[in-house]
């Protein structure tokens, strides 16, 4: 049926092209993934393009479908490869300019000589506006419009998915005019009567800050350029504090929107961001990230975002002492496995942070912290595995075995990439397609999770073991775990390394961190013969040879600073260094 879909908007009848645009949308809503179709034809995507910006001659359904298919392929679509493209996208945004006029609480600061109380202010301002925008009088009359509200949400979804890519970032800030109209919302007077009055105005607003967060993060003068222009407008930095301010009413998705905002203009020295702003900022990411999520009613999102933005700006800036110390217990609560994983990356970053640059007990690092870290190394993938296996058990209590083998990890990535997946049969059971490949998606995400935690807990192994402890306070606690004389970590560490010899990223970090270890322990004279006796050095030579590809591409990742972390030390001068430990 999708197929009969495309063949559709390739028509040279009006009618044709609109029945097949609006198939096209309503499979995309259902859940359909419909860009191997679609995506091979440019000219497809030129034509859908296009009629975004045919407002004098293409009907608000046909605009609408067009951009809901556009927001599906945004991702993958380079603006430099279709002419024009960026100015029809922008033209979504112009039809809902004018309901920010409309309902705008402070429009007589822009056009003085209006008076509230005037029988001509209406027209007056129409008059105005007209001369701005010609659709205006369309608007005016349907100021409600869902319409008007779904082209610019539609809009402000692909500006935000052809921000993942900071070529289109560059020709995004370059078009006249475009920026400004996704700060408008940001730098207005009226930003939090607005979004407290009216909850399409937020989901816009909203929208707005999505694409701002994207573009914020762009590298080069593209977001340092906004990150300047941002923080230099001073209504605009009002109203971002008023947003993380949770007594005033502002949703939580806001909140989390406003606080990476903010940390990223505080992590860029060239908006010269105080030290008191940021020691504000990482006390407020701190208060929403050890709340209960229960009894204070916050979203998991928000508190994983509070995390993830602390962890960035703990790694460049001192927290504040007594704050790390009143803190500490609670932080590392949150990295027992009964917690979400998210929030327990975040918290191991953050305690990671601390233990570099904050002076801490010694003692409850021994006692506490490290306790708990070794814990993580040793369960968390068996952990996994647990809830792996469990969200079987429960799919085939409920009868269906068939699903439940589409679920198993090893089908996920086929049936995703099967070009039947959008066939007539299959989009008639579409929301089972839906939960099949949503459930696969899971899946690969809490593998990567498990990954990323598994990095992280090794860092801060490293840290705690570099930095803050005795090899007998950590030989006492690898005891106090069951792990015995060290012998079993060392095991441990040899497997963690196997099963990670593979060309992706986050596996070279963590095969990366356990040759740190390893030769952090041996030059102590800990150790050694047991990483000798383990094999530990042909394990890590196996792994440079396989990733040595990899490792050489990461070199020249000059813009992004996990990356650079990640290039040091080479696998060729860690094996080096343990040949030479070992003997």
């Amino acid at each position: 049926m999708s197929r009969y879909a495309v063949d559709l908007i390739d028509s040279d009848s009006w009618d044709d092209q609109l029945s097949g645009v609006t198939m096209l949308a309503t499979f995309i809503r259902q859940g359909a993934d419909v860009r191997c179709l679609l995506l091979p034809s440019k000219s497809r995507i030129q034509k859908l393009i296009d009629t975004l910006g045919w407002r004098a001659t293409a009907s608000r359904e046909m605009r609408e479908a067009a951009a809901c298919i556009v927001a599906h392929l945004a991702g993958d679509i380079h603006l430099a490869q279709f002419p024009g493209a960026i100015r029809c996208i922008s033209t979504l945004l112009e039809d809902e300019t004018l309901l920010a006029y409309w309902s705008n609480c402070d429009q007589q600061q822009e056009f003085p000589h209006l008076r509230s109380g005037s029988r001509s202010t209406m027209h007056t301002l129409i008059r105005v506006t007209e001369k701005i925008m010609p659709e205006f009088r369309h608007v005016v009359q349907k100021p409600t419009s869902s319409g008007c509200n779904e082209l610019i949400l539609q809009g402000l979804t692909i500006l935000e998915r052809l921000a993942s890519d900071h070529h289109n970032c560059m020709d995004i800030s370059s078009t006249p005019g475009l920026l400004s109209k996704i700060l408008a919302p940001l730098c207005s007077s009226t930003l939090i009567r607005g979004i407290n009055n009216s909850s399409t105005w937020a989901d816009v607003v909203n929208g707005t800050f999505k694409v701002l967060c994207s573009l914020i993060r762009c590298p080069g003068s593209t977001g340092e350029s906004l990150r300047r222009e941002i923080s230099a407008n001073q209504q605009a930095i009002s109203n971002l504090k008023s947003i993380l301010d949770r007594s005033n009413g502002a949703g939580q998705e806001l909140q989390m929107r406003a606080m990476e905002i903010v940390t990223e203009l505080a992590l860029d020295s060239s908006t010269n961001t105080t030290e008191e702003t940021k020691e504000n900022l990482m006390n407020q990411q701190l208060e929403i990230f050890l709340l209960d999520k229960e009894s204070d009613a916050i979203s998991e999102k928000l508190q994983t975002t509070a995390g993830r933005t602390l962890a960035l700006l703990t790694a460049n800036t001192k927290p504040n002492s007594s704050r790390v110390n009143d803190s500490f217990g609670r932080l590392t609560k949150l990295l027992d496995a009964k917690n979400n994983i998210k929030i327990r990356i975040a918290a191991v970053q953050i305690m990671e942070n601390m233990c570099v640059h904050c002076d801490l007990d010694k003692g409850r690092v021994k006692d506490t912290l490290l306790p708990q870290v070794l814990a993580g190394i040793q369960s968390d993938k068996r952990g996994a595995r647990q809830r792996g296996d469990a969200k079987q058990k429960n799919s085939s209590s409920a009868g269906d075995e068939e699903n439940q083998n589409k679920l198993a990890p090893g089908n996920g990535d086929e049936n995703h990439n099967s070009s039947e997946q959008v066939d007539n049969s299959e989009i008639q059971d579409s929301p089972s397609t839906t939960d099949q490949n949503e459930s696969s998606d899971e899946g690969n995400d809490e593998q990567a999770a498990t990954k990323e935690l598994q990095g992280g807990l090794l860092s801060l192994t490293l840290v705690i073991y570099d930095k803050l402890i005795s090899p007998d306070d950590f030989e006492d606690a690898v005891e106090k775990k069951g792990l015995g004389n060290g012998e079993l970590f060392v095991k441990k560490l040899k497997t963690i390394l196997k099963e990670n010899c593979k060309e992706t990223i986050t596996s070279l970090r963590i095969v990366k961190l356990c040759g740190q270890i390893a030769t952090s322990m041996m030059s102590r004279n800990k150790y050694t013969e047991q990483f000798k006796n383990q094999g530990f050095v042909d394990s890590l030579s196996e792994a440079k040879k396989i990733m040595s590809n990899l490792e050489s591409c990461i070199l020249f990742a000059e813009t992004d600073i996990q990356l650079k972390k990640i290039a040091a030390p080479l696998l060729s001068e860690l094996e080096k260094e343990v040949l030479l430990l070992v003997g």
